[in-house]
C-alpha cells in the first residue's frame, strides 16, 4: 500500500534530484522505458488506457513560445449542467508556455517536485504548456495540469500526478465497519459555495458530525476542532466534498473500512474521479443534499451492501499503490505529449500505446 511518509523525507527527495545533473537522467530515459515496459509486458492494454485517459490528445499541435501567441479565452461552445453543478459556470483559463530547462522551484515546492521527478528525464529545449495549482477550469490550449472538469471537451488538460504528497494518501483502517458508528463524520475548510451548502443545510442535523477547520473568521459558528485521520475511524460514514479543485480526504477515505459519502465527483485528476461509479466505490447523495438522510438510513440496515462498496473502494484504490507503474505512467504521457508537439520520436510500441496508428 502507497502510504504517506514524513514531510522532510518527501523534501529530501525532490531536493536530491534536484543535484543530480539532468544529462544522466536524459540519457537514461529511453533506456528506463523500454525496461518498464518489459516489466509490464502484461498490463500493456490498463497502460495504453492509462495514457489515454490522461492524454487525451490524438493531433499533432505546435507550441509558441510565448503566452501571447497562444488561443486566448473564448466562450464556450457547449451546454454546461444546471446549478448546483460546480459546472454551471465553466471557464477557460490560459496556461503558462516555458522551456524545461526552466522548471524551477518558483512554481511552488510540491509542483516543481513533483513534475520534475519525471521532466528531468526529458531533453532541456522542450517547451511545454502547464498550469499548475488547483485547476477547475478549462484549458485554452494543451497542458499539464493536476486537475481538469468532468466534462466532455477536457481534451486539453493532460493530467500528471502532481501534489502528491497531500492527495495520495492511503491508509490501513482496523475498525470494521460493523463496530463503527452511526455517523456521518466530516473535518474541513468550509470556504467554497458547495461546501458552504451543506454546512448550512446539515450543521445542526444529529446524524452528522460536521465541522469548520479553517479560518476562524469565516463561518464561525461552523468551527470546530481538528480530528486526524486516526479520529475519523471510529466513524461508519465520512463525507467527501470537493474543495477547490478535488477533495484532499478522497483516497485515503475510500481505502478506509467507513463508507464514503459523496455526489458525484466533478473535478478530476490523477486518480481517475469519473471512473469512480455511484453504488459501487461509493454511496451518492445528490447536489444540493436533500437526501442524506436517506442514504444514511439505508446503508445503517444494509449493512453488506456498504462492505460491498468499500470493498470496491479498496479495489480501485489498488491501481495506485505500484509508485513504479505510476512512474512509467507519467513519463508516457510526457511522452506524447512532446511527440504530438512535434518534439520527440516515439518507438513503434509507443505508438501502438498511443492509439496514433
Amino acid at each position: 500500500m502507497q502510504t504517506r511518509g514524513s514531510r522532510f523525507i518527501y523534501n529530501l527527495k525532490g531536493i536530491i534530484r534536484m543535484i543530480i545533473p539532468r544529462i544522466i537522467t536524459q540519457k537514461q530515459l529511453e533506456t528506463k522505458i523500454q525496461k518498464l515496459l518489459r516489466i509490464y509486458e502484461k498490463n500493456l492494454e490498463d497502460i495504453s488506457n492509462r495514457i489515454n485517459y490522461y492524454n487525451k490528445l490524438n493531433k499533432p499541435f505546435h507550441i509558441p513560445l510565448t503566452k501571447d501567441k497562444l488561443p486566448q479565452i473564448s466562450p464556450l461552445d457547449l451546454d454546461l449542467p444546471p446549478y448546483p453543478s460546480r459546472l454551471a459556470n465553466l471557464q477557460q483559463l490560459v496556461p503558462n508556455i516555458d522551456f524545461l530547462k526552466h522548471n524551477t522551484y518558483k512554481a511552488g515546492s510540491v509542483y516543481y517536485y513533483d513534475s520534475y521527478e519525471w521532466t528531468r528525464y526529458f531533453k532541456d529545449n522542450l517547451v511545454w504548456a502547464y498550469m499548475f495549482y488547483d485547476v477547475s477550469e478549462l484549458l485554452s490550449f494543451p497542458a499539464i495540469c493536476k486537475s481538469r472538469p468532468i466534462i466532455a471537451c477536457n481534451n486539453n488538460s493532460v493530467l500528471m500526478q502532481l501534489d502528491k504528497y497531500r492527495h495520495f494518501h492511503f491508509i490501513n483502517d482496523p475498525i470494521r465497519f460493523e463496530d463503527k458508528k452511526d455517523i456521518l463524520l466530516f473535518r474541513g475548510a468550509v470556504y467554497q459555495d458547495h461546501r458552504i451548502r451543506f454546512f448550512e443545510k446539515h450543521f445542526n442535523n444529529p446524524n452528522c458530525d460536521i465541522g469548520h477547520v479553517g479560518r476562524a473568521d469565516s463561518n464561525p459558528e461552523w468551527l470546530k476542532d481538528k480530528l486526524s485521520i486516526q479520529e475519523h475511524l471510529p466513524y461508519k460514514f465520512l463525507l467527501s466534498l470537493e474543495g477547490y479543485d478535488v477533495a484532499s480526504n478522497l483516497k485515503w477515505v475510500l481505502s478506509s473500512n467507513s463508507l464514503c459519502i459523496m455526489p458525484e465527483p466533478e473535478i478530476e485528476t490523477w486518480f481517475m474521479e469519473d471512473k469512480l461509479e455511484k453504488g459501487v466505490h461509493f454511496a451518492a447523495i445528490k447536489r444540493d443534499y436533500s437526501d442524506v438522510d436517506s442514504v444514511l438510513e439505508y446503508y445503517k440496515t444494509h449493512t453488506n451492501e456498504a462492505k460491498e462498496i468499500i470493498q470496491n473502494a479498496h479495489e480501485f484504490c489498488a491501481r495506485f499503490y505500484d509508485k513504479r507503474l505510476q512512474g512509467l505512467l507519467n513519463l508516457l504521457v510526457l511522452r506524447k505529449y512532446f511527440y504530438l508537439s512535434g518534439q520527440i520520436d516515439i518507438s513503434p510500441l509507443e505508438q501502438t500505446l498511443f492509439k496514433l496508428d
